[in-house]
């Protein structure tokens, strides 16, 4: 029997369900401590971040080709998977060289899901007769995946106070229980249409469709402007989360106790669940665009605040949680403007490609981090900022203008 809207209308019901769960994690928010209690440095800490942006950038093609040619849900489930493998590495190994695999697991994860679970999204609502409300879904998704949040640190605040040579493994174990909960919601996903029928009578033929998926999803990117102009916006002022991979560690080293650093994280969960779901009702009023330029300019501020203020830990921390609530409005924005500029079929390869330019100067930025110090590498990044700024006056506000 072919699927129905109701179909589609069951799965972003899925989407919102899984989302919520996929967000009641113990560890994730203060992977940073777990690292640091195994002795790894921050510059340690940043080498393993790069690591696992190099993982991911380098799998994000070859799974996104695969993602548009097979069904996105058996995609989506083995992503699902591969990250709970990373989940129970922790638990049973956690040592300095098993992180590294442990990276590479959840790098596999993120591949697969960052292209298919976005297309699997986009063809739900248009199926669903739903299409023009991509940037909404998706600032709800990312609200969504914050509420969690909101709980887990107050967990995380009495676990590590109270049980402080255990307290790690346990936040471990309940991230095994809270994925696999998750994962469960995955797994019921409903199929959706042509592609998921596809066969291949060959390994050969297989193949070939890959590489003529890949072939149209480059020649999209390269030849779609405003794509192109998104892409070196985002290459210029993407490390927006810099700051939140060293503070943690940094409080806990010079000011803070370890439980004490998950009321920075509430708050600042807090802020972008804010402007998650407040993002979308700013299009009332001025387009996503503007969005983007408005959200890259605070951030050029706030980046040159922390550069003075980095060692004052009351003022640090304020600009932190700010700058999370202007990420709350960034994911949907970006997210939006790509998929509105994606009108082709293989939105994920094209999702992908994308994602891949954009890690790779990422993980250059990761590791010239990890030797700088943030006194040195915040008013550099400041100052790449300031051009990414620039070029937003280079990105259209809508679909029309391609």
């Amino acid at each position: 029997m072919s699927p129905t809207k109701q179909d589609w209308l069951y799965n972003l019901r899925i989407h919102y369900i899984w989302t919520f769960f996929s967000s009641v994690l113990f560890l994730s928010p203060i992977i940073t401590l777990f690292y640091q209690s195994y002795g790894m440095s921050i510059s340690g800490i940043l080498v393993l971040t790069a690591t696992f942006t190099i993982f991911s950038t380098l799998l994000e093609i070859p799974t996104s080709t695969i993602g548009d040619t097979l069904p996105r849900t058996t995609i989506l489930k083995r992503s699902v998977i591969s990250l709970l493998i990373s989940h129970v590495l922790y638990v049973l190994i956690p040592s300095i060289p098993v992180f590294f695999i442990a990276v590479f697991f959840a790098a596999l994860w993120n591949a697969l899901w960052s292209g298919t679970g976005h297309a699997k999204l986009q063809e739900d609502l248009e199926l669903a007769e739903k299409e023009k409300e991509f940037g909404k879904v998706i600032g709800r998704l990312i609200a969504l995946q914050s509420v969690g949040k909101l709980f887990t640190p107050i967990a995380i605040f009495f676990i590590l106070q109270y049980l402080p040579l255990h307290g790690y493994q346990l936040l471990a174990w309940l991230d095994v229980i809270t994925w696999g909960i998750a994962s469960y919601f995955v797994f019921q996903f409903r199929k959706a249409k042509d592609v998921d029928t596809q066969k291949f009578e060959s390994i050969s033929k297989f193949v070939e469709e890959q590489k003529r998926t890949l072939q149209r999803g480059w020649k999209y990117l390269v030849t779609n402007t405003p794509i192109t102009g998104l892409l070196i916006v985002m290459i210029l002022g993407n490390d927006l989360f810099y700051l939140g991979r060293i503070l943690l560690p940094n409080l806990v080293e010079n000011w803070v106790e370890d439980f004490m650093t998950s009321i920075i994280v509430w708050c600042s969960v807090g802020a972008g669940i804010l402007w998650n779901l407040l993002s979308h009702h700013l299009t009332k009023w001025i387009p996503w665009n503007s969005i983007l330029r408005t959200t890259i300019g605070i951030n050029v501020v706030l980046h040159f605040f922390a550069s003075l203020w980095f060692d004052a830990p009351i003022i640090i921390s304020m600009i932190f949680i700010t700058i999370s609530g202007t990420i709350g409005i960034y994911g949907p924005t970006w997210n939006h403007l790509l998929m509105e500029y994606s009108s082709i079929r293989e939105k994920s390869t094209v999702r992908s490609i994308f994602l891949l330019i954009l890690g790779v100067f990422e993980a250059g930025m990761l590791l010239i981090s990890s030797f700088l110090s943030p006194q040195i590498f915040l008013p550099l990044l400041t100052s790449i900022m300031c051009i990414s700024f620039l070029f937003t006056f280079k990105i259209p506000p809508e679909r029309k203008v391609l």
